[in-house]
C-alpha cells in the first residue's frame, strides 16, 4: 500500500465503501422484495381458496336446494365459477397448483352433470367433493405460504376462514341435506340418527376450534368481524334445537340460518384478510420504493462526499506539502490554513501554529545569538582590561609584598616596645594602687578627728549653758540677798562671787568654743580636702589601671598585628600567585570570548537565513539605529516622520519604532498616529512607571530594557525586550521584540 499512490488508495476506498453499501442494499432490497412476493403469494392464494370456498358453497347449495328450478340455477352458477378458475389458472398459475385444480374441476363437472334431479345427488359424492377443495386448499395454503406470516392475527384470520369456517359450512350443508331428506321420507333410519350425531359432534368441535380462534383473534387486537356474533348465535342455536331432537323442520331453517350467517362470516374474514394482506402489501411496496430512493441516494451522497473528501483531502494535502517545502527552504512566514474544521484542517492549524512557533523560538534564538554576540563584544573588551589591570594588580602586589615586609619588622619592635612599657605600666599601677590605700586610711583618721571635735563643742556648749544658768542663779540670789538685808549680806558676796565665777566660766568656754568652732571648720576643710584628694588619687589610679590595661591591649594586639602581617605578607604572596594564575586564566579567557563571539557570529548568520513572522533583537537594534541616523539630520522632527512613516520604514512584522518621555506619553509610534493618545501609565499589564524609569536610567549608549506587556497576537501577557536610546533628557527612542512565544 505505501508504494501506490493517494489518489490510487482513494479511488480504491471509495469502490469498496460503494461496493459495500450497494451489495448491503441489494441484499435488504432483495429481501423487501422476496417479502413482497411473498405476500403477493399469499394474496392470490387467498383468490384462490375464496374461489375454492365459493364453489363449495355452490356445490353445497345445490345439494340442499329444495326445488328444480334453484338447482338449475346452482349448476349454471357452479359451471361459470368453474370457467373463471379454469381461465384464471390457465393465465396465471405461480403457485403451480392447476394439476390438482383439474382433478377437483373434473369432479365438480361430474357432479353438477350427472343429472338434473336432486335423487341423483348422493351425500356421498358432497363428501368427496369437499375432500376435493381440502386437499386443493391446503395445496394452495402451503404453496403460498398464508400460514407463515409474522403477524399473528393474519395467520388466525387464514386458518378461521379457511379451514375452520369451511368445516363448519360443510357441517351445515351436511345437515340441511339430511334434514331435507328426513322431511321427504318422515322416517328416520339408525343410519341416519347415526350421521346426525356424528355431524353434532362435528359441529360442536368446530364450535370449539372456532372459539379458540376468536379468543386469541382478540388478544392479538383484531376487532370482532360484524358477521361474527349472528354466525356464533346462528351455530349454537343450531347446536341446542339438535340436541333436544327438535322438528326437522325446525333444524332445516336453523341450519339454513347458520349456513348463511357463516357463509357470510367466512366473506367477511376473507376480505379482511386480503385487507390486512393488501397492507401489507401497500407497505412492501413503500418500503421497496423506499429503500430504492435510499440506496440511490447513499450511493450519490458517497459519491458527493467522497469526491468532496478527495478534492478537500489532495487539496489540502498539497497545501501542507507546499507549506512543509516552504518552511524547508527557510521561510517560516507563511500561513498554513486549510478550508473547514475536519482533522486535516486541525492539522493545517496545527502545523500553522509549529510554523509559528518555530518562527518564534528561531527569532528567541536569533534575538539571543545578536545578545551574546554583543555581549561577547563587551565580555572581550573587559577581559581585556581585566587583563590589564590585572597585570597592575600583580605589580603592586609585588611592591605591596615588600612594604608588608618593612611592616612586619617595625610592628615587631613595636610590640618589644609596648611589653616594656607595659610592665611600667603595672609597676605603677601598683605604687598607685599602695597609695590609694594610705590615703584612704588617712581620710578614715581625719574623719575621726572631725567627729571627735562635734563632740568637744557640744561638751564645750552643755558648760555655756552651765555657766548661763550658774549667773542666773547668782543673780537670784544677790536679788534676795538684796532683800534680806544685813541678814544677807554675805548670801550676797558669795553670790557676787558665783556670778563673777561663772562669768569668768562662761568667757572661757566662749574662748574654747571659738577655738573648737575653728578647729572643727579647719578639721571639715581638711577633711574635704582629703576627700578631693582621695577622690583625685582614685582617679589617677583608676587611670593607671585603664593606661596599664590599654597598654597590655596594645601590647597584645601588636603581637597579634606584627603574627597577622606575617600571615598577610604570606597571604599577598599567595595572593601573587593567584594573581598570575588570573592572569593566564584572563588570557584563556580572552581567547574563549573571542571564539564565543566568532561561534555567536556563526549562529547569527546561520539562523539569519530563516524568514521569520516575529522580529529579533538585530533587527530591532538596526532600527534603532536607522532612526538615530535619521535623527542627526531631522533633529526633533524625526518624531513626526516616525508616526507618519510613509515608507514604512521603521515598522516590520511585530517591530515597531516608538519614542516617549519622562511622564510616558508616546511622543512617536511608527504607523500609528492613534498611539500617541496613550500613556505607558495606563496600559493594562504593564508597569509603565518602572518602564520609563528603566528607559532613561539607561547609559547614553543606550542598552535593553525587559518588561511584560499584552502581546495582540496571542492575547496575553509576555516578556517583551526594546533597544532604547536616548535623543534628548526627556525623549528616549526604541524599539522592541517579544523575548518568548
Amino acid at each position: 500500500m505505501s508504494k501506490l499512490g493517494l489518489r490510487t488508495k482513494l479511488l480504491g476506498m471509495l469502490g469498496s465503501v460503494l461496493l459495500i453499501a450497494v451489495l448491503f442494499g441489494f441484499a435488504v432490497l432483495m429481501q423487501q422484495i422476496k417479502r413482497f412476493d411473498a405476500v403477493q403469494n399469499k394474496l392470490y392464494g387467498l383468490e384462490l381458496v375464496q374461489q375454492g370456498n365459493e364453489l363449495l358453497r355452490l356445490t353445497q347449495q345445490m345439494r340442499s336446494t329444495d326445488t328444480q328450478k334453484n338447482l338449475l340455477e346452482h349448476q349454471r352458477s357452479l359451471k361459470a365459477a368453474i370457467a373463471a378458475t379454469d381461465a384464471r389458472l390457465a393465465q396465471h398459475d405461480q403457485l403451480t397448483v392447476r394439476s390438482g385444480w383439474q382433478e377437483l374441476s373434473t369432479q365438480l363437472l361430474a357432479f353438477s352433470d350427472k343429472n338434473a334431479s336432486l335423487e341423483q345427488m348422493a351425500l356421498s359424492d358432497l363428501n368427496q367433493i369437499e375432500t376435493g377443495f381440502a386437499e386443493f386448499s391446503d395445496t394452495v395454503i402451503e404453496k403460498s405460504g398464508l400460514f407463515f406470516n409474522a403477524e399473528a392475527n393474519i395467520v388466525l384470520l387464514a386458518k378461521l376462514g379457511a379451514q375452520n369456517l369451511t368445516q363448519s359450512l360443510s357441517y351445515f350443508a351436511k345437515h340441511l341435506a339430511l334434514h331435507q331428506a328426513l322431511l321427504k321420507s318422515e322416517n328416520q333410519t339408525p343410519l341416519t340418527a347415526m350421521q346426525l350425531n356424528l355431524l353434532r359432534d362435528q359441529l360442536q368441535t368446530a364450535k370449539r376450534a372456532g372459539d379458540h380462534l376468536y379468543a386469541a383473534m382478540l388478544r392479538t387486537g383484531e376487532p370482532i368481524l360484524p358477521a361474527q356474533v349472528s354466525a356464533q348465535q346462528a351455530s349454537q342455536q343450531l347446536l341446542e334445537h339438535l340436541q333436544i331432537d327438535a322438528n326437522p323442520k325446525i333444524v332445516l331453517e336453523k341450519a339454513q340460518q347458520a349456513w348463511v350467517s357463516t357463509a357470510q362470516l367466512q366473506t367477511e374474514t376473507q376480505v379482511r384478510l386480503s385487507q390486512l394482506l393488501q397492507q401489507d402489501k401497500q407497505a412492501l411496496h413503500r418500503t421497496i420504493y423506499a429503500l430504492v430512493a435510499l440506496l440511490v441516494l447513499m450511493i450519490l451522497v458517497s459519491l458527493y462526499m467522497s469526491f468532496g473528501f478527495y478534492v478537500n483531502l489532495i487539496r489540502a494535502v498539497q497545501n501542507l506539502e507546499h507549506a512543509a517545502e516552504v518552511v524547508a527552504s527557510g521561510d517560516l512566514t507563511t500561513t498554513t490554513h486549510a478550508e473547514g474544521s475536519d482533522e486535516i484542517a486541525k492539522t493545517a492549524m496545527a502545523i500553522d501554529k509549529a510554523n509559528f512557533n518555530l518562527s518564534a523560538l528561531v527569532a528567541n534564538v536569533r534575538t539571543n545569538a545578536s545578545m551574546v554576540l554583543e555581549l561577547g563584544k563587551e565580555l572581550s573588551e573587559d577581559i581585556h582590561n581585566m587583563a590589564i589591570r590585572t597585570e597592575q594588580q600583580a605589580h603592586s602586589l609585588v611592591d605591596t609584598a615588600s612594604n608588608m615586609g618593612t611592616l612586619s619588622e617595625t610592628v615587631k619592635n613595636n610590640a618589644a616596645n609596648a611589653k616594656s612599657v607595659d610592665n611600667l605600666a603595672s609597676n605603677v599601677r601598683m605604687i598607685a594602687e599602695s597609695s590609694n590605700e594610705t590615703m584612704r586610711a588617712a581620710v578614715n583618721t581625719m574623719q575621726e578627728i572631725h567627729t571627735s571635735s562635734i563632740k568637744v563643742h557640744e561638751i564645750v556648749s552643755m558648760i555655756d549653758k552651765i555657766a548661763f544658768q550658774t549667773d542666773i542663779l547668782a543673780l537670784n540670789a544677790a536679788v534676795e540677798a538684796a532683800h534680806a538685808g544685813e541678814q544677807g549680806r554675805g548670801f550676797a558676796v558669795v553670790a557676787n562671787e558665783v556670778r563673777g565665777l561663772a562669768q569668768r566660766t562662761a568667757d572661757s568656754a566662749r574662748q574654747i568654743r571659738h577655738l573648737i568652732d575653728d578647729s572643727v571648720n579647719r578639721v571639715e576643710v581638711g577633711v574635704k580636702q582629703i576627700h578631693e584628694v582621695n577622690t583625685t588619687l582614685s582617679e589617677i589610679v583608676s587611670g593607671i589601671r585603664s593606661l596599664a590595661t590599654d597598654i597590655n591591649a596594645i601590647s597584645t594586639a601588636s603581637t597579634e598585628q606584627s603574627h597577622s602581617l606575617i600571615q598577610i605578607s604570606q597571604a599577598i604572596h599567595e595572593l601573587d600567585e593567584i594573581t598570575k594564575s588570573n592572569s593566564a586564566m584572563v588570557d584563556n579567557a580572552k581567547s574563549a570570548s573571542s571564539e564565543l563571539g566568532v561561534r555567536a557570529e556563526k549562529l547569527t548568520a546561520v539562523v539569519a537565513a530563516f524568514k521569520l513572522r516575529q522580529g529579533t533583537a538585530d533587527e530591532a537594534h538596526a532600527l534603532v539605529r536607522k532612526a538615530m541616523s535619521l535623527y542627526k539630520n531631522q533633529g526633533m522632527n524625526l518624531l513626526d516622520y516616525i508616526t507618519k512613516d510613509t515608507q514604512k520604514m521603521f515598522a516590520d512584522r511585530d517591530m515597531y519604532v516608538f519614542a516617549f518621555d519622562r511622564r510616558g506619553q508616546y511622543r512617536a509610534f511608527a504607523g500609528n498616529a492613534a498611539k500617541l493618545e496613550v500613556n505607558l501609565f495606563n496600559v493594562p499589564g504593564l508597569d509603565g512607571r518602572k518602564l520609563v524609569a528603566d528607559a532613561f536610567a539607561l547609559p547614553e549608549k543606550g542598552g535593553w530594557v525587559d518588561y511584560a506587556i499584552e502581546n495582540p497576537v496571542l492575547n496575553r501577557v509576555e516578556v517583551k525586550t526594546s533597544y532604547i536610546e536616548r535623543i534628548s533628557e526627556d525623549i528616549v527612542i526604541g524599539c522592541g521584540v517579544y523575548k518568548s512565544v
